[in-house]
């Protein structure tokens, strides 16, 4: 595919998932999404911690409940300042929600030199000429190294259309999806095809897939890649290729 784009740095104008300007494209949720996470989630929260109580004092009186005893506990708080309590509780549960979303999901500056990935209180950069590639994998964007290795991969809050556009003016080598995806083929323990050390790292990570523990599944598909090989996950299943010079 070839590398659209002029490679020169745009200025001026703003977008709905963000703003263009001499430091580069700077891509993070949308207004209306950032709204909805920032006042809606906190909102539902309230209503929720309001709503409660009634909630719990209906669904006492079924004959199959689990949790009676905590469930009628909270059918039984009632009073003024108890109902203002469960609705402080709901707040806060939706703030925290709001943050967790925001904090997983990635916040792009694409420039014409490097691109910077703020995640999780995380920063990282990428230089330009160390991309072969960036695509969109279903919600995750990811941005591949000079061996076809992932650089990076994560959700992504900004319009599709938008990610895309940016790269693209920016010079990236864009493409609509994984130009690699036809070299992945699915885990099958034992297959002669992959080294022992390789089946035991895969082995260790399905493990980690099945407790959900995402630093380990990370963790162990960045040792997979220093023995020559790329791991991503369909649903419950894992797909393996070989590293491709680029």
């Amino acid at each position: 595919m070839p590398m659209p784009g002029s490679g020169h740095s745009r200025t001026g104008g703003t977008t709905d998932d963000g703003k263009t300007g001499d430091r580069g494209t700077e891509l993070g949720h949308p207004r209306g999404d950032l709204l909805l996470l920032v006042c809606g989630l906190p909102a539902l929260g309230l209503l929720l911690g309001l709503a409660l109580p009634r909630l719990a004092r209906w669904a006492s009186g079924s004959p199959v409940l689990p949790w009676r005893s905590g469930v009628e506990f909270v059918g039984r708080l009632d009073a003024p300042w108890q109902t203002a309590v469960v609705m402080a509780v709901g707040l806060v549960a939706g703030l925290v929600l709001a943050f967790l979303a925001l904090a997983e999901t990635m916040k792009l500056t694409v420039t014409d030199e490097r691109v910077r990935v703020e995640r999780n209180d995380r920063t990282r950069t990428y230089e330009r000429a160390d991309v072969s590639a960036v695509f969109l994998d279903g919600k995750h964007l990811v941005l591949l190294d000079r061996d076809s290795g992932e650089l990076a991969r994560g959700e992504h809050s900004a319009r599709a259309a938008a990610v895309a556009a940016a790269f693209r003016a920016h010079g990236y080598p864009w493409h609509d999806a994984d130009p690699h995806a036809a070299l992945f083929r699915r885990w099958i323990p034992g297959t002669p095809d992959l080294p022992a050390e390789v089946h035991a790292l895969l082995a260790a990570r399905k493990a980690a897939l099945r407790r959900k523990a995402p630093r380990d599944t990370g963790d162990l598909a960045e040792t997979v890649r220093g023995l020559g090989f790329v791991v991503r996950d369909e649903g419950a299943e894992q797909y393996w290729r070989p590293l491709v010079q680029a």
